[in-house]
């Protein structure tokens, strides 16, 4: 049997790159929303909220 490589692992587990900058992009949005009195986050063509 032979061992996994470090990326292996990481593919099979979904832990790439641009998993994490998904979530820190996220986590970022979503601090915005609860810690500010209005604003807008928007990724253009699939999502806009806006909040007062």
């Amino acid at each position: 049997m032979n061992e996994l490589t470090v990326n292996e692992q990481m593919e099979l587990t979904g832990g790439a790159v641009g998993t994490w900058i998904v979530c820190v992009v996220m986590g970022a949005a979503v601090y915005k929303i609860l810690f500010s009195k209005g604003g807008r986050v928007s990724i253009p063509r699939l999502i806009s909220i806006e909040w007062r």
